[in-house]
């Protein structure tokens, strides 16, 4: 642990990199606002923890300050483009900002980044042309906001880097932890952050990403759907009484070790298909037998998403031949006679009680 300068950081790393799951969003940072809380830089400014880990003597992992650092690199772009073709001491200024924070030799980028911000940081900084949905990235709006800050108060570049050379961080190296529960437990309260992308990074590292693709798959038409699959997946078998999205990827790798000691990954997972297919049949009313079709129509008729938890671990218990259709029928019919009594009561009935009652109807059965 080091107490660093941010842009002596960036000049002396030959090639910064993003973790793969990592994405920019509108937690980004506004230098240039720094400059109006002390205009005489007269004290050093704390911009805060950065964990790295370095993969060589010149190159690091960004493990969890991202934002800082690509934000700051837009400054300099911005700095570049507003001082372009004023004078030949400016162009030579320019070439030397470009070839000590933005680039690592020749045409290579400095910062690696990854999915649609590699695309758009790269266009942004070859300065090729953006389309009007890569215009409203919280990546561009910064870049424009430094632009017009820039020239409406009329910055000078020596003033910029006046205040630049006062931003400091503290610099954790984490070479021994694993990045992406690093990652986690620093931002797990963090809305913005990708609880799907962390799983896409969680089933590569585990060898089962194929199967986690098909079940995205799945529910591709509508993205969310994945996200209430999950939701009610975990409630079964976790039984949660509530939860928050912000808790999905570590569900999924509770769920996934915990499993892996009873069934080998490819069970696992091909489980875990089963499970998403028979959700989808859940939510798009899926079914060839008219009854069962009927029945669940009169279930999302009656705003029964709240009972597709349950609904699924009984779905799951026919497909599999525990219990007979017969019984699955009378459970449904009894689940929408539920709602439309809670529907006409305009009161919340207990549905754990409910429950209680199938359970036992169940067994009995």
């Amino acid at each position: 642990m080091e107490i660093v300068n941010l842009l002596k950081f960036i000049n002396n790393a030959h090639d910064i990199y993003a973790l793969d799951f990592a994405r920019c969003n509108r937690s980004m940072v506004n230098f240039l606002d720094l400059m109006v809380v002390d205009e005489q830089f007269t004290r050093s400014i704390d911009l805060g923890l950065i964990f790295v880990s370095q993969k060589e003597y010149d190159k690091y992992i960004i493990i969890d300050g991202l934002n800082r650092i690509v934000s700051l690199s837009l400054l300099l772009h911005a700095i570049c483009e507003c001082y372009k073709k004023t004078s030949s001491r400016n162009d030579k200024a320019i070439q030397t900002i470009r070839t000590k924070y933005l680039f690592s030799g020749g045409s290579k980028l400095k910062l690696h980044l990854h999915g649609e911000d590699a695309d758009l940081y790269s266009k942004i900084i070859n300065g090729e042309r953006l389309s009007g949905h890569e215009k409203s990235k919280p990546m561009f709006v910064l870049l424009h906001n430094f632009w017009t800050q820039i020239k409406d108060e009329k910055l000078q570049a020596s003033n910029i880097f006046k205040m630049l050379q006062k931003i400091n961080i503290v610099l954790v190296e984490a070479d021994d932890v694993s990045h992406r529960d690093l990652y986690y437990r620093i931002n797990k309260t963090n809305r913005k952050i990708s609880q799907i992308t962390l799983i896409d990074s969680f089933t590569s590292e585990k060898g089962v990403a194929p199967v986690w693709d098909e079940i995205k798959n799945i529910f591709s038409q509508e993205k969310s759907d994945i996200f209430l699959f999950l939701k009610d997946f975990f409630i079964t078998k976790f039984n949660y009484k509530t939860f928050s999205q912000e808790r999905l990827y570590e569900s999924f790798v509770n769920y996934y070790e915990t499993m892996s000691q009873y069934q080998k990954k490819d069970v696992l997972m091909s489980n875990l298909k089963r499970s998403a297919m028979l959700y989808f049949n859940i939510l798009n009313v899926n079914f060839k037998n008219e009854d069962i079709r009927h029945a669940f129509i009169n279930i999302k008729r009656h705003g029964g998403v709240d009972t597709y938890a349950y609904i699924l671990s009984v779905y799951e218990d026919f497909y599999t031949g525990n219990i007979t259709e017969n019984i699955f029928l009378e459970i449904l019919n009894t689940i929408d006679e539920y709602l439309r009594n809670r529907e006409s009561s305009g009161k919340n009935i207990d549905f754990n009680e409910l429950v209680q009652y199938l359970n036992a109807l169940i067994s009995y059965k």
